[in-house]
């Protein structure tokens, strides 16, 4: 083996496969395959911070100087990994033989590892992946062996979702071109200093004929000795200063700007770009798709115990556009939710928000009966459900409440879920202070808060899920970042409501996230296992993935964590839940995308992934966070949370069917050819869903509490936090 710049890295080997479906194999030398490595070793005044920082440059060549050409179908540099570092993360799991970290899970790649005194990462160039390359990049980890791997070779998605390499063997021919010439073209290349390479050469001049290409960083950081384990923000900051800063700067400038965006321009501006005001043209597309051109299919009103109630159907498919005769098919049963993703009653603020401050009395009193609808769930000790569903006749009216959702463990139809009575709840306090005081929240919140109270553990936890006359707790989730929601809430209700109760119940649960959750990267919540993406025999609740030594994980955990130790920061000022908090953050900021890969084509930039057992991209979920990376941008000052929360908004809207995203568009109307104009405000909720039904990387479906209805409400919010930030 040799030598790597790297001082945790005891050298590496080179290997490949030969033939399609063929198997790894050392490379023994000789003319067929040959690699030029070079490593560059950085100062410490280099990127992050790092003590050091080596940037890998790896050339393949095959051939030979006869001109013959030689089929490849894959190559990679496996390295040994020092045995006192364990890993402790990566983007994307593959639990079983012959899988691997596809490029598809490349959104802000990293593979770090750490001990008491370092950290280090293999960090992937992801300037060279967006030039395009000849093979899909791969990468991963082993425990077994315990080393780490780079390369390239086929891959297909399977399962929901992992990558299974599939090598299919190609020509890679030199052609007429000497192999001396190719060793003095690579000499030059490689001379040059790496950063100003990537800007100076051109696509033809980075793919040589007869090469592939593998480029990464390995760096390292010396850890102080109180450092918290797992704590990524140096992998966050390198990851920025390589790459995230220069794009999002870059392509915050180059941004089109319309005219509305340019007479909003005089304040709240992302340096250089466009206005988040022009994002307000997303809002009436939404309303006006979910109210007035679909409104018979997706605006839903009845009578539920006296009360008239109403919101946005559940779920909506392209074949129930209006008047194709569909309009009644339903791909799931015909329901409102209030709960963790699908939550009417966030959309409803949004639209109670905009409805008040553009003056449209239609929007607000549709606001107030999806207010109606959640605050009409029946209770028991406090606990009630999120979840209706119409009878099997299809009417409002014969339908029945649920105590908890369809994406739950089996047989838990009727027990409460206390993630989505905390979520409701939360909103119900939201609506009380931003809204209006309605007299019947209060009573309503402080009911489920008590009970809540009474379910708290000595160790500070909450259990997930409760029968609702006897308290009994499932053995699910027994111990989860559900815990940080419940936090979250008694944080605002002591805002609104003072009483040391439930201050000091959600210090404890804060705390209990902080030396339970975190450490050890325990991110398993409802959506790990009861979503899409389910168990099976090589992903199961409570147990480390085999091949890794890391648990699933899911980051909407990292949501709710970073939020309740930010708000216990600005409840009690003790520094150290901010201090928590930016961690949690920077670890939810390794499934942000930070770049624009070529085998997607819609705009990926900012969005966000789910799990490190699926590979969406642009996912809704993107909406909530920019109010959190806003929120720390204004407590700590950091110009990279407001870039990120920046990004992460406008990547809210790349999914929405409209003519202000042109590529999503051409893409609807291949799928769904008979999307016009009336379609306008439809929106997938991410890209690359693996359901069954995706064409082209789009689904059949919209889903208005988690897509257009749910990223309206966030941008309601986020315009207020950005031109209060931008006056700061």
């Amino acid at each position: 083996m040799s030598k790597l710049g790297a001082d945790w890295l005891s050298g590496f080997e080179l290997e490949w496969i030969r033939e399609t479906g063929g198997e790894w194999e050392k490379v023994a030398g000789g003319e067929e395959i040959l690699a030029e490595l070079r490593a560059e070793v950085r100062g410490s005044a280099a990127e992050a911070g790092a003590a050091s920082l080596s940037s890998v440059d790896v050339r393949v060549k095959t051939g030979s100087a006869s001109g013959s050409s030689l089929r490849i179908a894959g190559v990679r540099l496996v390295m040994a990994v020092d045995e006192r570092l364990g890993c402790v993360w990566k983007p994307h799991l593959a639990p079983m033989d012959g899988m691997a970290v596809g490029d598809k899970a490349f959104r802000s790649p990293a593979i770090v590892f750490e001990d008491a005194e370092r950290m280090t990462a293999l960090v992937p160039d992801v300037g060279v992946l967006a030039k395009g390359t000849e093979l899909p990049h791969v990468m991963d980890y082993e425990l077994k062996g315990h080393r780490v791997w780079y390369g390239a070779c086929e891959y297909e998605e399977t399962g929901h979702v992992y990558h299974r390499l599939t090598p299919r063997a190609r020509e890679l021919g030199l052609g007429a071109k000497l192999e001396s010439e190719l060793e003095s073209e690579l000499e030059s290349e490689l001379e040059s200093e790496l950063e100003s390479e990537l800007e100076s050469e051109s696509e033809s001049e980075l793919g040589l004929e007869g090469q592939l290409r593998l480029r990464f960083y390995l760096a390292s950081w010396r850890k102080e000795q109180v450092a918290r384990p797992r704590d990524f923000r140096r992998v966050e900051r390198l990851l920025w200063e390589l790459f995230a800063g220069a794009n999002m700067e870059r392509e915050t400038r180059q941004a089109p700007a319309r005219a509305d965006d340019l007479a909003a321009n005089s304040g709240g501006t992302a340096p250089g770009g466009e206005s988040p005001r022009g994002w307000e043209t997303y809002v009436g597309h939404a309303y006006g798709w979910a109210f007035d051109r679909w409104g018979d299919v997706c605006w839903q009103e009845f009578e539920l115990d006296g009360a008239k109630v109403g919101g946005v159907a559940f779920l909506v498919t392209a074949a129930q556009k209006p008047g194709m005769g569909r309009e009644n098919v339903w791909r799931e049963p015909k329901s409102l939710w209030n709960q963790a993703w699908f939550c009417g009653l966030r959309s409803a603020y949004g639209f109670a928000r905009w409805g008040r401050d553009r003056g449209l009395d239609d929007w607000s009193a549709r606001a107030e009966l999806a207010l109606n609808f959640a605050l009409s769930a029946p209770r028991t000790n406090g606990l009630f459900p999120g979840y209706y569903q119409a009878g099997e006749d299809g009417r409002w009216e014969s339908g029945r409440w649920f105590m908890s959702g369809p994406r739950r463990p089996p047989g838990h139809e009727e027990y409460a879920h206390l993630l989505d009575a905390s979520w409701t709840c939360y909103w119900l306090l939201k609506w009380h202070r931003d809204i209006r005081a309605d007299e019947r929240i209060l009573p309503f919140v402080r009911d489920y808060a008590e009970t809540l109270l009474r379910l708290q553990r000595v160790d500070g936890s909450f259990p997930a899920w409760v029968r609702p006359y006897t308290l009994e707790a499932s053995p699910y989730l027994t111990e989860s970042p559900e815990t940080s929601m419940h936090a979250m809430l008694l944080c605002l209700l002591h805002a609104v409501a003072p009483d040391g109760r439930y201050l000091g119940a959600a210090e404890r649960a804060g705390r209990f996230v902080a030396y339970r959750i975190l450490p050890f990267g325990k991110w398993e919540d409802f959506e790990t296992y009861w979503s899409c993406s389910g168990e099976w025999d090589g992903k199961r609740y409570g147990r480390l993935d085999e091949r890794s030594g890391l648990y699933n994980q899911c980051n909407f955990g990292m949501y709710w964590t970073a939020e309740a130790f930010k708000e216990l920061y600005v409840a009690t000022g003790e520094r150290e839940w901010l201090d928590l908090g930016e961690q949690t953050l920077a670890e939810a900021s390794l499934y942000q995308q930070i770049w624009e890969p070529p085998f997607f084509p819609v705009p990926t930039l900012g969005g966000f992934g789910v799990m490190n057992s699926d590979d969406e991209w642009n996912d809704a979920r993107q909406s909530l966070f920019a109010l959190t990376y806003l929120d720390y941008a204004a407590l700590t000052g950091d110009r990279r949370c407001r870039q990120r929360a920046y990004w992460a908004m406008k990547a809210s809207f790349y999914m929405m069917y409209c003519p202000e995203n042109p590529a999503a568009k051409t893409i609807y109307e291949k799928v769904h050819p008979g999307f016009g104009e009336r379609e306008y405000g439809f929106h997938m909720e991410n890209f690359n869903h693996h359901d069954g039904t995706s064409v082209q990387g789009l689904g059949e479906f919209t889903i208005f509490d988690w897509g257009c209805g749910a990223a309206a409400s966030s941008l309601a919010e986020f315009l207020a936090k950005w031109d209060e930030g931008d006056r700061d």
